[in-house]
Parts: structure tokens; C-alpha cells; sequence
């Protein structure tokens, strides 16, 4: 793939990988959705401490953080709602790079002044054959990778 970079093996990252208009219409389509499945502010499982990020999915799982643990499930935590659908520009962008079957959950993560992600790993999956992607916009933003 072309205007790909290897940060560590097996990790690479896109500079603007989508075009500035696509980014909008990303945005613009991810603001629309999240009117269904609003933003909400998990907790640390057993602890029950807030997350500084506020969060919420598409696909037909969402992945959820509560005084219980970590999971994926079908519905929001607030809502009792589906998820909605995942847009088919993130769908495309997941074919691009894992192929066939399409993704069934995509995390949102919402980033306000003096939110963050500790260093952490992606490992509640059953099957890690497939890449973990990571998008974003707006801001610039200083990610770790351990």
C-alpha cells in the first residue's frame, strides 16, 4: 500500500490516508451516528473509576467497560440501543488491510482537553489474526506504542 510507513514491525501508519474531504464526510457521517449512539463515559471494571475518554461503537458489537469488566455486546450501555452500522468508508478502509469478513466493531473514541489513553493492549479479541485499526481526526494527538 502505497504512502505506508513501518513505525516497529509489524505496525505501520497512513499519513492522511483519507483525503481532507473524506475526512469531513467521515466526520460528518460518525456526528450522524452518534446521535443514535450517543457518546458515554465507561469505568474502570471494579474500581468503577471514569474513563477520561468518552466512547461509544458501530457494528454489531460494541466494545464496553463497566464495574464488571471489558466485553463486547450488541447494545449500548445507556441506550439499550443497537449499534449502528459501521460507515462503509471505515468497512472499505478494514477490507484494504485484513479483507474478508468484514469488521463487526468499531470503537469511537472522543478525546477532549485533558482526556487520554494509557499504554494498554488490544487483547479481549478471540481471534488476532486480524489488524487492529486505528483512526483519527482532528487534532494531532502523541500515541505510544509499546
Amino acid at each position: 500500500m502505497t504512502g505506508r510507513i513501518a513505525v516497529a514491525p509489524g505496525i505501520f501508519l497512513w499519513r492522511e490516508k483519507l483525503s481532507p474531504p473524506a475526512q469531513k464526510a467521515l466526520l460528518d457521517e460518525v456526528l450522524e451516528k452518534l446521535k443514535t449512539a450517543p457518546l458515554y463515559r465507561p469505568v474502570m471494571p471494579g474500581t468503577g473509576k471514569a474513563f477520561s475518554v468518552e466512547e461509544s461503537n458501530f457494528g454489531a458489537l460494541g466494545w464496553v467497560s463497566d464495574r464488571d469488566g471489558y466485553r463486547y455486546q450488541a447494545t449500548h450501555p445507556v441506550t439499550a440501543g443497537a449499534w449502528p452500522a459501521i460507515p462503509d468508508a471505515l468497512q472499505a478502509l478494514w477490507a484494504e488491510i485484513n479483507g474478508d469478513p468484514p469488521a463487526e466493531c468499531c470503537l469511537v473514541n472522543l478525546y477532549r482537553a485533558g482526556a487520554r489513553m494509557g499504554l494498554h493492549q488490544d487483547r479481549d479479541e478471540k481471534d488476532v489474526s486480524a489488524a487492529v485499526i486505528g483512526l483519527s481526526l482532528g487534532d494531532e494527538a502523541l500515541f505510544r506504542i509499546g
